[in-house]
């Protein structure tokens, strides 16, 4: 590149307008605005382009900032047990896009249901893959909050209903009424007609679900169609020997 149209791209590069409300870019490259130029002077992504719109995904899926960094990686594997569950956990998502499979993980709390469910989601969204995750009772506090509006009811259902991937955490804490069950049932069969998979981590046991209610349990099994991982009791609390 020549030093005339080196200070041409220079003096464009400088050029881009500052927004005052902003102290520091996290990318000093084209300050925050993803796109640059290369040596013939067009505008070309970034090398942050990527990464920022990674954030991006998962900021509007839901996920709380303390889950964003449940990897694989970092999933703690102390016994066979949790490493079959992990490997399980990353087939379904090679597998995913073939099967559009549900996923259910159950166990006591602290045997790592939550860290599981949340990489999981993680990997779906690095492939494009629209996600939504929901704390389940925070769901249906919400859904309540909303039932004497029609229009924010409608609204707040579609928020679960939507989504191509819906990951409900801690499923049937407490103890689920009949008004529960409406709600839920609703959301699940919407799911189950539209073909769009459910991610679930839950203390019940399949057994446990289908006597709450059959209709509910037979069809995140078969949604599921075999993605099922079950911790068995023996498997201990890890928050209790955390460091």
């Amino acid at each position: 590149m020549n030093e005339t149209f080196k200070k041409i791209l220079m003096e464009r590069v400088n050029n881009i307008p500052k927004r005052d409300n902003i102290k520091e870019y996290e990318c000093p490259i084209c300050r925050d605005l993803h796109y640059t130029f290369n040596d013939l002077g067009q505008a070309v992504p970034c090398k942050c382009k990527d990464k920022f719109e990674s954030k991006e995904k998962l900021k509007k899926c839901g996920l709380d900032e303390v889950f964003k960094n449940k990897t694989f990686r970092n999933y703690k594997v102390n016994n066979e047990t949790q490493l079959a569950a992990r490997d399980k956990a990353i087939n379904y998502c090679n597998n995913f896009l073939d099967t559009n499979s549900s996923l259910i993980i159950t166990g006591r709390p602290g045997v790592g249901k939550t860290h599981l469910g949340a990489a999981t989601m993680i990997n779906l969204i690095g492939k494009n893959v629209l996600c939504k995750y929901e704390l389940y009772t925070t769901m249906l506090i919400n859904l309540k909050q909303s039932v004497m509006d029609e229009t924010n009811f409608i609204r707040e259902m579609d928020k679960y209903k939507v989504p191509r991937v819906l990951f409900l955490d801690d499923f049937l804490k407490g103890k689920p009424t009949d008004a529960d069950l409406k709600y839920i049932f609703e959301i699940v069969n919407e799911r189950y007609l539209k073909k769009k998979p459910i991610i679930i981590s839950t203390e019940k046991s399949i057994d446990e679900i289908v006597s709450w209610d059959e209709a509910v349990a037979s069809r995140l099994v078969e949604m599921a169609q075999g993605n099922i991982i079950e911790f068995g009791t023996d498997i201990e609390n890890y928050r209790f020997y955390a460091k």
